[in-house]
């Protein structure tokens, strides 16, 4: 199974599993924080690049509700990606409800911004411009 770093996102303050994570294996299959590491945001889509020490140290477990396998996290993960199953469920900080109320707002955000950008894809022909009217 390849790494899945946890880090705390810029854009929305959650942490959470990546939206997008690449990154090249070291030798001893871990991250080589060596080469540039690109993560995107799941909750709110922001887009960086992460060094080692922006990692967060994994002091918790997450019970899927699927196939009730423990996946160690952050205890500060809203979010938990299912390391057997991959189903994310809610981490371990939103027993705190105003984590859980941001978790809500930032993702309602987020899919209202990428319903707005297939909307715009959709209104344009095939060779990119906007549709006669």
């Amino acid at each position: 199974m390849r790494p899945r770093p946890y880090v705390r996102c810029p854009g929305c303050d959650l942490v959470g599993p990546a939206e997008r994570l690449d990154y090249e294996l070291g030798d001893t299959g871990d991250v080589d924080w060596a080469q540039q590491v690109t993560w995107q945001c799941a909750e709110c889509g922001y887009l960086d690049t992460i060094t080692a020490d922006q990692v967060l140290a994994v002091d918790a477990a997450h019970t899927c509700v699927d196939c009730a396998t423990q996946t160690p996290c952050p205890a500060s993960a809203a979010r938990v990606e299912c390391e057997r199953c991959g189903l994310i469920g809610l981490g371990p900080a939103t027993a705190d409800p105003e984590i859980a109320g941001q978790l809500r707002a930032i993702e309602a955000l987020h899919d209202m911004e990428l319903r707005v950008q297939q909307a715009l894809r959709a209104s344009r022909d095939p060779s990119g411009g906007p549709r006669p009217a």
